[in-house]
């Protein structure tokens, strides 16, 4: 996750913005990323019209740190089978290659407080969302659905399209109800830029 992944994601909303679409689905599979581009992701998704989906996916594709954020941030969450998320704990890349986790209260204490905001936004597992960051916490795609992390297990984007079919959510806009069984799929791709 950097930024160029966040302007890719900006990119993608105005796009479906522009066509109306009825969601854009993230599929990721990440093994997170920089602190200032999953705050830029996340807070482009919870201002925009049209629902944004993070798919854990592929098969074995993991959500791990930023991309925990981000799947928590988002209108759906969902993961494809024997997929995994959590391990959330910011770490400081040191000059010369090294890193080590960030331990100082003021920064683990505000990405709690913003993790659990939005599972609280999206009616998710506040306790989850707290333990990915100080316990480094994570869970399969069957875990997590057990315990309200993700709303949907699907093998695949038609299951998932399937399954998302008739959800209502709550956008900064208001309530969105998504029509996606059977929608037509528009692979999306970045700008040269």
């Amino acid at each position: 996750i950097t930024s160029s992944t966040a302007e890719s994601v900006s990119e993608a909303l105005s796009y479906c913005e522009l066509k109306n679409a009825e969601a854009l689905v993230l599929l990721m599979d990440t093994p997170g990323g920089m602190l200032d581009a999953t705050e830029t992701i996340t807070k482009t998704m919870e201002r925009s019209r049209v629902p944004v989906v993070v798919y854990i996916y592929p098969v074995g594709a993991k959500g791990w740190s930023a991309g925990t954020f981000i799947l928590l941030a988002s209108h759906v969450a969902a993961m494809a089978p024997h997929t995994i998320i959590g391990s959330a704990q910011p770490v400081q890349v040191s000059p010369t290659g090294g890193s080590e986790p960030v331990k100082d209260t003021k920064i683990i204490n505000a990405l709690v407080k913003t993790a659990q905001e939005s599972a609280k936004m999206h009616g998710r597992n506040e306790t989850a969302a707290k333990l990915f960051i100080t316990e480094n916490l994570n869970l399969n795609d069957e875990e997590a659905y057990k315990y309200g992390v993700v709303e949907i297990r699907a093998s695949n984007l038609d299951e998932l399209l399937t399954l998302m079919d008739g959800r209502t959510v709550k956008t900064s806009y208001g309530e969105a109800t998504m029509r996606t069984k059977g929608a037509t799929v528009t692979q999306f791709s970045a700008s040269l830029r």
